[in-house]
């Protein structure tokens, strides 16, 4: 079913919290584990990862509020 263009925005910006929350749990694990194997490194990377989609998710949601017409819809949410 089709959703208010309000609570997408609310889903994305939660989504891009969640995968900044992630990236950093995920590279102080990196920095904790002392493991001499690469397990270390794919939390990094996986951190890395998860950093960068918070961060291209937080940026979508920004360029799509300066669109006129999203911005319009938008105006009329009751929060």
């Amino acid at each position: 079913m089709f959703s208010s263009s309000c609570d997408v925005m609310k889903k994305s910006v939660m989504l891009s919290a969640f995968f900044l929350t992630i990236g950093a749990l995920l590279e102080i694990a990196a920095q904790f584990l002392t493991l001499e194997s690469m397990i270390p490194v794919y939390f990094a990377y996986a951190g890395v990862f998860a950093i960068f989609l918070g961060l291209v998710g937080i940026l979508a949601v920004f360029i799509a509020i300066l669109i006129p017409n999203v911005n319009q819809r938008l105006q009329s949410c009751q929060h």
